[in-house]
């Protein structure tokens, strides 16, 4: 099965090979140079002075570390979708009040949107984001809504999962305070692998924070970064190599701006394609994700229908998702894609649409 899913996604033939080498110890010399190499190389990718941690979880673990170290009490969320409402979900079950911005579904939070809502929650402590928002294919405008809530005073927190390697993102230019992904998205390496910076600001209001749990204590991750330790607790060294691995094969093939140019090339051959079979992707235009499609399923016909149909010709496509499950269907644009697979995809989708 070729997969065009939008996470876990197909991993890249480095990836399989380091994931088959042999385990060592979490706390050897071999284990902590790869973690810190990786550390370092995620640094230089997100252009951040920032500690940066490799949770052994996935990138909600983050989304519940931000909310237990760094809100005390409030916390404004931005929701696009469903993974939007996760944050707030997150903040809520955490005991926390949770002022929502959501606007119509399809649209994106806008920099007007985000100053009006934080002139009316001046007390919220904290702006959480959705970079890209997988479930309704949509890019919000980061850098302008961080210019808005730096001017409020406000922490940032930036759900990065699904664009974290397939777009840039300044961290220290935008002043972004926490900015999380997953390894299973961009990066394409298997789930279970957390990576996030945390900035200074971030560190300093946890040491105050009452009940911010053990997990994921971001006082307790700092002190065993900061003293060559790695981790406080196992990490999850396969996901880790191969991230390093995937890490350095970008770096060999001419760096950040090269990965991104292949994101933006295959994107732009599923938009065509897809157009030219009359259905538009979802979002909002110019808003549009550049790793996930959502695309309007043809009239009277279910997404799932078109799912289904794929997955017998031997390709795994996403099925809509949350409110939109029932009208559209999605194509993932991250981890590894030969260009043949993508061509032979978008003539298997050809097809389908021509039989239905």
């Amino acid at each position: 099965m070729k997969l065009f899913t939008v996470g876990p996604v197909a991993c890249y033939p480095i990836v399989l090979k380091t994931m088959s080498q042999q385990m060592y110890s979490h706390r050897s010399d071999e284990y902590k140079k790869i973690h810190y190499d990786t550390v370092d190389l995620l640094k230089k990718w997100l252009e951040t002075e920032n500690s940066i941690y490799l949770f052994s979880s996935t990138g909600t673990g983050f989304m519940e570390a931000a909310v237990r170290n760094c809100v005390k009490d409030k916390l404004l969320v931005c929701i696009n979708g469903d993974f939007g409402k996760r944050f707030a979900e997150v903040g809520k079950s955490n005991g926390k009040q949770v002022e929502i911005l959501e606007p119509a579904l399809g649209d994106p939070i806008t920099p007007q949107g985000l100053d009006d809502a934080l002139k009316k929650n001046p007390q919220v402590e904290a702006v959480a984001i959705t970079h890209n928002e997988t479930s309704v294919g949509l890019i919000n405008p980061l850098r302008e809504l961080c210019l808005i809530a730096k001017k409020h005073g406000k922490l940032i927190f930036v759900d990065a999962v699904s664009s974290m390697g397939g777009t840039e993102i300044l961290v220290d230019d935008w002043g972004i305070d926490i900015c999380f992904s997953s390894s299973q998205k961009c990066f394409g390496v298997p789930p279970g692998l957390g990576i996030g910076s945390v900035s200074k600001k971030c560190l300093q209001i946890a040491e105050k924070m009452p009940n911010r749990g053990y997990y994921f204590d971001l006082t307790l991750w700092e002190k065993d970064h900061q003293r060559g330790q790695g981790t406080p607790v196992t990490s999850v060294i396969p996901q880790i190599a191969s991230l390093n691995a995937v890490l350095h094969m970008v770096e060999e093939k001419g760096g950040k701006k090269w990965y991104f140019d292949l994101f933006n090339r295959r994107n732009t051959k599923i938009r065509r394609a897809v157009k030219k079979l009359g259905t538009p992707v979802y979002p909002k235009r110019g808003y549009e994700s550049p790793t996930v499609n959502c695309i309007k399923a043809p009239k009277g016909v279910p997404g799932k229908k078109i799912y289904d149909e794929m997955r017998l010709k031997g390709y795994e496509l996403a099925q809509g998702y949350g409110a939109l499950k029932d009208v559209t269907y999605r194509i993932g644009n991250m981890g590894y894609i030969p260009s043949l697979s993508l061509t032979s995809m978008l003539e298997a989708l050809k097809e389908v649409y021509a039989s239905i």
